[in-house]
């Protein structure tokens, strides 16, 4: 016990200075949530970092489920499945080729092109938060791809354990994605059933809020579960929860509720993540490669954007923008890396790069659209004389 309320004082003093200092240099405070935890891998190391990395996706991906209509996912499941297939085979087949030609072999390439696939669920669902973008047109394709991304990663993960057993059979991958299908259309009975049982019950008690704390947690934490039973991963069952509660009519008064939550799980995950990375592990044979493959998936995530944003009817602009939201990985990439011990310095590089770049490329998107896309101006045709109002 004593232990672990030590790595907690270390841990919040580490946010507090690491918020500091994003704020005092106006930059987003995740990638300097990983950075110090980084730096602070050097010198201290604790076993206690998990519950915090599973709170921290669990309350992330509640909050987004909260702003995501099931309505809009009834309407355009077609949009969401084309857009999920766009971005699995415009970022998972280059990675694993360029992983083959720079001399890997076929498992461990699939691995790679495993880590490099998925972008951070955790990490871009905080940023569009926090950067106040969720109203912004593109984030619906991304959304979109970030659900299909977490179901695709749950049966990639299924697949290459299959392989590593060396059991890889048609009938296991056909019972994965039956699990998957059977597990989406159970949640969308489930939600349509219990909204309005949730409306009546918070009615009945009058909007209390320990009630409502209460009932929250007991949904949210029974759709994990409901998730995990299924073989898939905590994130789609608190997107789920999350979705359900959206369709309340007290969705407000959750979202007020849940936010400081949100806030100090999700930054205690962000700061666990960078403890994970172990830099003593990282040589220079890991830079080449590294280089490459960084380089090739950062414009596939560009290219997923543009193409994806299509199908909704948005402009080049506004895909751009989308691909800028997917460049971060984080969560289940390090998990996949995990798997096999000799991917995880190359992983580790890769995640820590692609988190920081992608949250400065998300908060300077702005600047960054405006600067490819300069507006020529018109010439007035008005003479110098009207123009001084003479």
């Amino acid at each position: 016990m004593e232990s672990q309320i030590s790595s907690l004082s270390i841990f919040f003093l580490l946010l507090l200075i690491s918020y500091l200092i994003a704020n005092r240099l106006n930059f987003p405070v995740i990638p300097v949530y990983i950075v110090s935890g980084v730096l602070t891998s050097v010198f201290f190391h604790s076993q206690d970092v998990h519950i915090f990395e599973f709170l921290g996706v669990v309350f992330l991906l509640f909050f987004i489920g909260l702003e995501f209509s099931l309505a809009e996912l009834e309407r355009n499941y077609k949009s969401i499945i084309s857009v999920g297939l766009i971005d699995f085979v415009l970022n998972f087949f280059p990675a694993f080729f360029v992983s083959k030609f720079l001399g890997f072999d076929s498992l461990t390439s699939l691995l790679i092109a495993t880590v490099v696939y998925p972008s951070s669920s955790a990490i871009v669902s905080k940023l569009l938060i926090d950067l106040k973008k969720l109203a912004n047109p593109e984030v619906e394709p991304v959304l979109s791809i970030l659900v299909f991304e977490d179901l695709a990663a749950a049966t990639l993960l299924a697949v290459l354990f299959n392989l590593r057993s060396g059991n890889l059979e048609p009938s296991g991958i056909l019972s994965v994605l039956l699990k998957i299908s059977l597990f989406i259309l159970l949640s969308l009975f489930i939600i349509k059933l219990l909204r309005k049982v949730v409306d009546l019950s918070v009615d009945y008690v009058g909007g209390a809020k320990e009630f409502l704390s209460i009932l929250v947690g007991t949904l949210l934490f029974g759709f994990i579960e409901f998730s995990l039973g299924f073989g898939l991963s905590e994130a789609i069952g608190a997107f789920v929860a999350g979705t359900l509660f959206g369709e309340t009519s007290h969705k407000e008064s959750i979202e007020s509720l849940v936010v400081p939550f949100r806030d100090v799980f999700g930054a205690l995950f962000f700061l666990s993540f960078g403890l994970s990375i172990d830099l003593t592990k990282i040589t220079s044979s890991v830079f080449f490669p590294f280089l490459v493959i960084l380089t090739i998936s950062l414009l596939t995530k560009l290219l997923t954007g543009i193409f994806s944003v299509k199908l909704y009817g948005l402009s080049l602009k506004r895909g751009l923008s989308a691909g800028l939201m997917l460049l971060p990985r984080g969560e289940f990439s390090i998990l996949v890396a995990a798997t096999k011990e000799s991917i995880i310095p190359l992983s580790a590089l890769y995640v820590l790069t692609t988190s920081l770049l992608g949250s400065f490329a998300v908060k300077e998107s702005s600047r960054i659209l405006k600067f490819l896309f300069k507006e020529k101006r018109r010439k007035s045709r008005l003479t110098k004389s009207q123009l001084l109002g003479d």
